[in-house]
């Protein structure tokens, strides 16, 4: 339920901000003045929407929209199936697919009833500059969330700190736990010993 309230606050916020910034025409609200501002991105020979992916990627293809439909719908189907079978317990990775879920289904619905995606967020890192959304940067913080899980949040993470010695503990509660006078299998035996079976 928390996932689905997450999920639908994401989005509505990824429309309001998109649907406001458009209909005031929104230009050089300058956050960090030539790096970081709110500007509605103007292109007239696409209605000032974005028709391609991130960085305007094949936006003057004719196939791109609904190519982009098809493998984001796909895509939502796979990480709604994902979020559902994933332990209860990896609820960071959850949230981290929920964002990227969010950030995909906001786009999507300005590609499906406009033809095109409003980018309103003005970025210049120098190198290089680009308009996004809400859901651009939904998107952006997910998969970050994502490969952090992956590798530092969850349990089995690969670089967990801590990890060998939960594991150990885990190992010597679950020996204390054995009654009295009886040992884990093998606990006593060499390696490449057979233990040994005396008569009474």
């Amino acid at each position: 339920m928390l996932y689905a309230l997450l999920f639908f606050v994401l989005l509505l916020v990824d429309q309001l901000t998109k649907a406001l910034a458009y209909a005031t025409e929104v230009s050089h609200l300058a956050i960090i003045p030539g790096y970081f501002e709110i500007d509605m991105l103007r292109n007239p020979a696409t209605d000032n929407l974005n028709t391609g992916m991130s960085f305007g990627i094949a936006g003057d293809e004719p196939w791109a929209i609904p190519v982009f439909i098809a493998i984001t719908c796909v895509a939502l189907v796979v990480f709604l199936i994902v979020v559902m079978k994933l332990p209860s317990k990896k609820r960071f990775l959850r949230v981290s697919i929920v964002f990227i879920m969010a950030g995909a289904a906001g786009n999507l619905i300005d590609r499906v009833a406009l033809g095109g995606v409003r980018d309103f967020i003005y970025m210049n890192f120098g190198f290089t500059s680009f308009w996004n959304n809400v859901a651009d940067l939904a998107i952006t913080a997910g998969a970050v969330m994502f490969i952090l899980a992956l590798l530092f949040v969850d349990d089995d993470a690969l670089f967990r700190f801590g990890k060998n010695k939960r594991e150990k503990q885990a190992v010597a509660e679950a020996a204390a736990s054995l009654p009295e006078g009886q040992e884990a299998v093998g606990s006593d035996v060499g390696e490449g010993e057979q233990p040994s079976h005396k008569k009474e």
